[in-house]
């Protein structure tokens, strides 16, 4: 009985002492030349980053910024941070509802990419920052630099897609809004979502519209893609872009940069054809790097990406 009555006491004791709470432990970086991981709320959303290199350098902190699709993170810059975080900071994070990022059944928006971007450079970052953009990425680091220019220093923008003074950007917001609903509430959008996750899928997509160089469609490229749509509310950023909530007009904000900037094209774009280069040179005048590639060039064609972004950055 006494042992019985010791018992009893010591596992009330437990119930009334204080719970021991520790912060969630982020994942391994992933990215070469990354030293460091961590999450940070921004915006109210739970935000994965990495970082990497001297924090005494000489030059700039850089900034990547990935582009919207399924699947995409951070893991697209993974051939370039090592190069870049040798002679200076190097930080890359995964937009909320993507990768090791917070997701969450919401519709996201542009305007909360935006500002989890300038939040990032505010809280994280702390200094002026060259941003590195792939992409719709592209088009959130000529939002910040101009509605925030002390934050940018540079901008090296990758395949752009959010100029074309010829057409008209106004979006139909209840249209836009019955197409998410029809993702988001509907059988179509599991199917759909299904699809896209699936290896036959995600394969198709990479080998006919993101990779020039079908080798570049690595085993391990699929199954990170994979690994970024899997857990609970992935689908909701992807039937956000599909619905055109994510997309960024620069129109108006691209001739208003200062920064040096350099734009660098995948030569065979099929989403926005390289012609495209023109009518963002004509209304400033910027040198333009076409390299082989695809959607990715600083991907597909990094040896040479690399080389022209250490020079730029300087």
């Amino acid at each position: 009985m006494k042992i019985l009555a010791a018992l009893i006491f010591a596992l009330a004791l437990a119930a009334c002492a204080p719970v021991a709470t520790t912060a969630e432990m982020p994942p391994m970086p992933r990215l070469p030349g990354m030293t460091e991981s961590h999450f940070v709320t921004l915006e109210g959303e739970r935000v994965y980053y990495e970082a990497g290199g001297p924090t005494n350098g000489k030059f700039a902190p850089v900034l990547f910024i990935h582009g919207i699709g399924a699947g995409n993170s951070s893991h697209l810059f993974r051939e370039n941070t090592a190069s870049l975080a040798k002679t200076r900071r190097v930080y890359a994070f995964d937009f909320p509802g993507f990768a090791r990022s917070g997701a969450r059944a919401m519709r996201y928006t542009n305007d909360l990419y935006a500002g989890v971007v300038e939040q990032l450079l505010r809280q994280v970052v702390k200094a002026p920052a060259a941003l590195v953009g792939g992409s719709l990425g592209s088009d959130y680091a000529i939002r910040i630099a101009v509605e925030h220019p002390e934050l940018v220093k540079q901008l090296l923008l990758c395949n752009p897609t959010g100029y074309d003074p010829s057409l008209n950007f106004t979006r139909n917001q209840s249209k836009d809004l019955e197409t998410y609903n029809l993702f988001a509430n509907t059988p179509v959008g599991g199917l759909t979502f299904g699809v896209l996750k699936g290896e036959g899928g995600l394969n198709f997509f990479l080998y006919n519209y993101v990779y020039l160089d079908w080798r570049r469609v690595t085993p391990e490229v699929t199954e990170t893609y994979q690994r970024n749509l899997d857990g609970p509310n992935k689908q909701y950023a992807p039937f956000s872009f599909f619905s055109g909530f994510l997309d960024q007009d620069v129109t108006k904000l691209w001739p208003q940069t200062k920064q040096p900037t350099l734009l660098v094209w995948g030569s065979d774009d099929l989403f926005t054809s390289v012609n495209y280069a023109q009518d963002f040179i004509k209304a400033r005048d910027v040198p333009l790097k076409i390299l082989k590639a695809r959607a990715i060039p600083n991907d597909e064609a990094f040896e040479e990406f690399n080389k022209i972004a250490l020079e730029f950055l300087k």
